[in-house]
């Protein structure tokens, strides 16, 4: 009798505490995404979910969403048929690519804890990040464009993965919730990229801005 009184306060106690830790996070807010040596630059939303492991240490998953980009340059296109004139005609490529993101980590907090006034905090997470790319091509009004290769690239899908660190702070509201603001910084690699979107549209050394405003449930 006395060892099943102990289990039954030992669970009774494991979920005491589960109910202490029990609070949670969620929140939304804007993002911004660059790279070295690139001029893309992309600008979106983002909305995560934070859960206290304890007073000062947490776990976040963010997924986020930004506009496709369009990016156009100078280029020529080629005739189909030998005997067209001319062979070759300036064009300008238009180049679109999407994003769309879901890291996920640990922050740790200082100065103050995860709900208490100003606090800065840091981390690491794991990025996974979907893009497209399409290409499509402007051409003189001047030239038969179905006598020239125009025919646009329909949208590849690649599948990057990066490793990165995070760090931020956070101001407690006087009324339930905070802002945020972080910056983190990412190693990105390549799972699956057809269409060369690492190193062009993304770079392998990137870096973003996140401005959110968090509400704590209880």
């Amino acid at each position: 009798m006395g060892s099943r009184l102990k289990l039954i306060f030992s669970i009774v106690a494991l979920s005491c505490s589960s109910v202490i830790y029990g609070q949670y996070s969620a929140g939304f807010g804007l993002s911004s995404f660059h790279g070295a040596n690139t001029e893309v630059n992309r600008f979106g939303f983002n909305a995560f979910f934070e859960q206290p492991n304890s007073d000062v240490r947490t776990t976040f998953l963010r997924a986020t969403y930004m506009f496709p980009q369009k990016n156009e340059s100078a280029t020529t296109i080629e005739a189909l048929d030998f005997g067209t004139q001319p062979q070759i005609v300036d064009a300008r490529q238009v180049a679109k690519t999407s994003f769309f993101s879901v890291d996920g980590g640990n922050r740790i907090y200082f100065v103050n804890d995860y709900d208490i006034g100003f606090a800065v905090y840091g981390g690491f997470h794991l990025r996974g990040i979907i893009s497209s790319f399409s290409r499509e091509y402007i051409v003189p009004d001047t030239i038969n464009v179905e006598e020239y290769n125009t025919n646009p690239l329909p949208p590849q899908y690649s599948l990057l993965l990066s490793f990165g660190v995070n760090a931020g702070a956070k101001y407690q509201l006087p009324m339930r919730g905070a802002i945020t603001l972080d910056f983190t910084l990412d190693v990105v690699s390549r799972l699956y990229d057809p269409a060369g979107i690492l190193g062009n549209e993304i770079s392998p050394l990137s870096f973003s801005v996140n401005l959110a405003y968090r509400f704590d449930w209880y």
